[in-house]
């Protein structure tokens, strides 16, 4: 977070649920964006301005096109591989190097490919994961 701030660049960290996103962004000590935000434009403004984390649900997703996005964070597995490369995505778009990390529970990718067996989407993201 330090490091981000000082450098202007900016991180997204990716959750499932509004109050994972909350709850996470207490401890990160930086704003939070979900669909149920009442400033949302003001959030992003100050996140653009200050630059460092934004924890973030899928609401984070159309129409971002900033830069000086160099960190995303997946908390848990992300829902589809569409989904993934989305929000992967948002980082870089001026060029720059950015750094991926996905964070799963342990067995979290198993107990999902189990659930979802028929489902190729979960299986290509859980040999992504895996692999």
């Amino acid at each position: 977070q330090q490091r981000l701030r000082e450098q202007r660049e900016k991180g997204v960290v990716y959750c499932h649920s509004k109050a994972q996103c909350e709850g996470i962004a207490k401890e990160l000590g930086c704003g939070y964006y979900h669909a149920g935000v009442v400033d949302q434009a003001d959030r992003l403004k100050q996140w653009l301005r200050d630059g460092g984390f934004i924890v973030a649900t899928s609401a984070l997703g159309t129409g971002v096109d900033f830069p000086g996005i160099v960190f995303i964070l997946h908390v848990g597995m992300p829902w589809s591989m569409i989904d993934f490369a989305q929000e992967t995505g948002r980082g870089g778009r001026a060029g720059e190097r950015v750094d991926l990390v996905i964070v799963v529970e342990h067995g979290e990718v198993e107990r999902t490919m189990e659930q979802k067996e028929e489902d190729l989407d979960v299986q290509a993201m859980g040999l992504f994961i895996i692999g």
